[in-house]
This record gives C-alpha cells, structure tokens and sequence, in this order.
C-alpha cells in the first residue's frame, strides 16, 4: 500500500470521525462534514449513515429517507443502515414499514439491543402487545453482557418466569445495585400482575441511575396501573422534559390525565398524537375510550372504527363498540369478526412462546370492572 494510499484513507478516517462526533451536539455541523466527505468520496457508505442520521435528527424525515433507501439497495448487509431506516420510519408514523427494516436489522444482528428496544415500541403501535413483549425481552437479552444475567435474560426471553426470578434474586444478594437486574426483576414482577412489587424495584432502579429512562417510563406505567396517576403524571413530565414529541409519553400523560378525570387535557393529548402520528390503531382506541367517558358518542365510533381499518384484528375495538349497545356493526365488519380473534399475535421473537402483553416492556392487564369512575387504558405508545 502507497504512503499516498494510507493517508489518504487516514484523512477520510479522521472526517468520518468528526463529522460522528457532531450527531448528537451539533446535526447541522454533522451534515456539512458528511456532504463534503460526499463530494470528495461520492456514496461513500458511513458518511451517508452519518448523513441520514443527522438529517434525521434535525427533522428532514424525507430527504434522510430518500439517503437511506439508496443505501441499504447499494449495501444490504449494513446493519446500522436497516436499523436507521427503522428509525426514521418510526419518526414518519410508518410503523409496519419501521418493523420491516428493524426485524431486518436484528436477523443480520440479533445482538443489537436498540434495534429490538425501538421494535417492541413500533409493535406496540400496530397492537401486537404478545409481539412486542418478546421483542422487549430480546433487548434485555441483547443488552445484557454479565454471563449470570445472561441466563436470566434467556429465560425471561422464553417467558420462564420463575426461572428468571430465581436466578436474578440470586444476582442481586451479591451486587444489589445492579440497576439492569433490578430492571429486569421489575418486569418479572409486572408480567406477573404484581405492580407493587415492580413499583419498589423499578423506584430502587431510578434512585441508583436517575437518567434511566426506560426505567422510568416503566414505572410512570406501573404507577397508572395502580390507579397512582399523579404520580404517574409526575414521571411523565420528566420524561417529556427530554424528549417532548415522543407519542408513547404524549399517550400516557394522557392516560394518566383521564384517569383522574381530566378529560379535556386527555383528549388533547391523544389529539396531539394521532395529528403526527395518525396510523396508530393502539392510540385510536384509547382516544375513542375517552371520547367516550365524556358522552362524544358518535366520534367515539369514528375512533372504534378507525382501529378496526387499521387493525382488522384487533378484538378489544370490536368488543368497544359492540358495549356501546346501540351500535350495529356493518356486514364487512361482522365478516371480519369472524376471523380468529388477535390481542398480539404469538410470534416467536425470542425462539419461544411469548407472554403476557406489555406497554413499553410492562404488561397491559384489564383494569377491574369495579372501578367507580370509567378510565381508559394506557394507550400502548
């Protein structure tokens, strides 16, 4: 290899670098080192990933599509290149389209933990709560590098649960502070049904690692589920803090809002989520849920309804509409209940049987029918 040949590549290798280094402080800065890298290299490959990223972080959704769809033709075995895809569709409101290259993203890199984390929130979307439980037990699994964990990630993977229990209880008498095993021991205790339990550990794993997000959006669910919505509301304004268009926050402040009967703010905020991202069938429902708490009938039908052409199989909105009693389904919808019911299909993610269903990694349980005041459920955001 000529010295011209290595040092040329050393300044290439060195650009790449810096213009990396700008992503998360400075996209605008990054996109002007990655065009210049591009002009001087065309469709060299990491300088358009670092292009597509930045133009996707400073909301250029399009033209960071336009980058990607070109690249992942040019190089399909770029793993980071399917994964950035999925996230840009995501972005855009295309959930089916963002599991597509995220399912493709982890079949050439199971181990990718971002990838399964983004495609459990993009299965929770669609509705396939069972889909996206097992999606979020890859990640745990994916992110897991502790060979004691590892053996609990498994089995929490293959909806094991009192293996998985055991073997974290275990963990935990030697290194208490672990805060992914204390995760992962919440999430045990919530598939379970035993939300208090989670609560403790899911509180022990913010006071250790404050900025623990997944950590926290779990605990504002399981503080909902225990009827805690002020609470729940509390975390929530912490996490939309950071990331303030994110719908799966945007959704549960809302849930948590009409829990405790603030019904005006709650429809406001589904209405704020199905503005940017209106394909969610998960978000209809739950918006037709309030809109029903507060007697808007007729567009709690359209919202029904809407889940239903987005979700044919999705049970829980026929049975919404069947329980508003003087609603008459179509022909086309009563042929489509014919079809085997789906509350999250049985997808063998993990190379197992999945679980119970989950919101953002915490199970979605029905809420007891003995409840005073009606409060929709958290929308699976």
């Amino acid at each position: 290899m000529s010295t011209e040949s290595s040092d040329r590549k050393g300044t290439l290798a060195t650009a790449l670098a810096r213009a990396s280094q700008f992503l998360a402080s400075d996209p605008k800065k990054a996109i002007e080192q990655a065009r210049e890298i591009l002009r001087v290299v065309p469709e060299q490959p990491q300088a358009t990933l670092v292009l597509a990223s930045a133009l996707r972080r400073t909301g250029d959704l399009a033209a960071a599509l336009r980058e990607l769809d070109a690249l992942v033709k040019r190089h399909p075995q770029a793993v980071q290149a399917w994964l950035e895809l999925g996230l840009v569709l995501a972005a855009q409101g295309a959930p089916r389209k963002s599991i597509a290259a995220l399912m493709q993203a982890t079949k050439l890199d199971p181990g990718r933990a971002e990838a399964w984390q983004v495609l459990a929130e993009q299965y929770l979307l669609v509705g396939d709560e069972a889909a996206a439980n097992a999606a979020t037990a890859q990640q745990l699994k994916s992110a897991t590098k502790d060979p004691a964990l590892l053996e609990a990630a498994s089995a929490l993977c293959d909806n094991k649960l009192a293996v998985a229990e055991r073997l974290l209880k275990d963990f935990l008498k030697s290194k208490p502070t672990n805060v992914a095993a204390i995760r992962m021991l919440a999430e045990v205790a919530a598939r379970l049904g035993r939300y208090a339990d989670a609560e403790t550990l899911l509180a022990r794993c913010l006071a250790l690692a404050p900025r623990f997000t997944v950590a926290r959006h779990n605990y504002a669910v399981v503080l909902n589920r225990q009827n805690k919505s002020q609470e729940a509301l509390a975390q929530v304004e912490m996490l939309l803090r950071d990331e303030p268009d994110k719908p799966a926050y945007r959704a549960l402040k809302g849930a948590a809002l009409g829990q405790i009967g603030e019904y005006a703010k709650a429809i406001a905020c589904y209405e704020s989520v199905l503005k940017t991202h209106p394909n969610q069938p998960r978000a209809w429902l739950s918006y037709g849920h309030t809109l029903k708490a507060v007697g808007r009938q007729r567009e709690c039908i359209a919202a029904y309804r809407k889940t239903v052409a987005l979700a044919p199989t999705m049970g829980e909105a026929y049975f919404s509409l069947a329980n508003l009693k003087t609603f008459r389904f179509t022909a086309d919808e009563t042929s489509a209940m014919q079809e085997p019911p789906s509350f999250g299909s049985r997808r063998e993610i993990c190379g197992g049987p999945t679980g119970t269903t989950s919101d953002g990694s915490i199970p979605d349980l029905p809420r007891s029918s003995s409840r005073r005041r009606y409060a929709p459920p958290v929308a699976a955001l």
